[in-house]
């Protein structure tokens, strides 16, 4: 079976780390995967087995190249099943999979308005896979999308290392946009509160983006005064190949999944919702929610300053929360049971829609 992935960026966030790890797994599986989209840092990532088609800026960012583009990759490498992720690849891999008779799984990452705008990308996927059962839910076509739609969670290598904990750290990453910057705004200005009463309180930001000069400005703002580094910006960086990591990770969505693999507590936080700190009693509802609190406000300093500050004064009950939490987040979310599951999908279409004339099984 050969099978193609679609994604228009691959350099840092939680979609372009989903596919690196999902193609990276597909070729452990050895299923023939195919991945095309731009060359980016996550590419250095990717096993050798993986068979990269770099992806021009035309095609990335008008419709018809792209439809185009990847009709002539079907044709020419016989693709069974495409895989797309992200807006316009879901919108153009319908299109290219309708002219030459090849099912298309659309995943879904983020909200339906966005991934899924257009009716045809409604109407014209073979199946749809969303990460968040609350994402398909709350959605105004939630009965147009019901029938061909599947939950599969994001999928999460597991490890066997364990890692040092840093005590009195706090970590954050995100790709560095506008929403997210007003995050770690208001996560820096917490912490610059707390450092009162904990002066070896830090925050460790990793990540990518537009805006890294301004929080690299927000953390110079706070560290220089102090006259000793608080707020450290890594920058680009694989969050799990740290060897010190941070106790507590602010976060939500693939981010806190791999916190808990890791052993580390999770405050659930995204640019829209606050949430509460992960444990055994919550963790059920909100790993059936990505890890978001989807009836949370958006958060402010106090609150981030109250949640960081209860979880300081109870750390020791926080750490065996998460060491109670990394088994069954191990059950949940390790990527051989999630992609097998997509495995399993992509084969049921093979049978469900005619066998287009240019392709043949593998």
């Amino acid at each position: 079976m050969k099978v193609l992935q679609l994604i228009n960026r691959f350099d840092f966030g939680g979609a372009e780390n989903h596919v690196r790890e999902l193609c990276n797994e597909l070729a452990h599986q050895n299923i023939n995967v195919f991945l095309a989209t731009e060359y980016g840092r996550q590419k250095a990532l990717l096993n050798q087995r993986v068979n990269f088609i770099k992806t021009s800026m035309l095609t990335r960012t008008m419709l018809i190249p792209q439809v185009i583009s990847i009709a002539y990759t079907v044709i020419k490498y016989r693709i069974d099943v495409i895989n797309a992720h992200q807006r316009l690849p879901i919108i153009s891999a319908c299109l290219a999979g309708f002219l030459l008779r090849v099912p298309v799984v659309a995943t879904v990452h983020g909200r339906v308005r966005h991934d899924l705008r257009s009716f045809l990308a409604r109407r014209m996927t073979s199946k749809i896979v969303f990460v968040s059962k609350r994402v398909l839910t709350v959605s105004k076509h939630y009965k147009q999308l019901y029938g061909k739609s599947l939950i599969i969670p994001n999928g999460i290598p597991l490890s066997n290392r364990n890692p040092k904990i840093a005590p009195l750290s706090i970590g954050y990453i995100s790709r560095i946009d506008t929403q997210h910057t007003s995050v770690i705004e208001r996560l820096t200005l917490a912490v610059e509160s707390l450092k009162n009463d904990y002066p070896d309180i830090t925050l460790t930001i990793y990540g990518d983006g537009k805006k890294l000069s301004k929080v690299v400005e927000m953390a110079n703002e706070i560290n220089n005064p102090i006259g000793s580094p608080t707020i450290y910006v890594k920058g680009y960086s694989n969050f799990m190949d740290e060897e010190l990591l941070p106790e507590l990770i602010v976060g939500a969505g693939r981010v806190a999944i791999e916190a808990i693999l890791q052993g580390i507590s999770v405050l659930s936080v995204t640019p829209k919702r606050m949430g509460d700190i992960i444990t055994p009693t919550n963790y059920r509802w909100h790993a059936e929610n990505n890890f978001i609190n989807i009836n949370g406000e958006p958060s402010t300093i106090n609150v981030l300053y109250s949640k960081i500050k209860d979880h300081i004064k109870n750390r020791q009950y926080y750490r065996n929360c998460s060491a109670e939490l990394q088994n069954s987040a191990a059950g949940d979310f390790g990527i051989t049971k999630t992609t097998t599951h997509l495995v399993e999908l992509y084969s049921t279409l093979l049978y469900e829609i005619p066998e287009p004339m240019n392709n043949k099984k593998a």
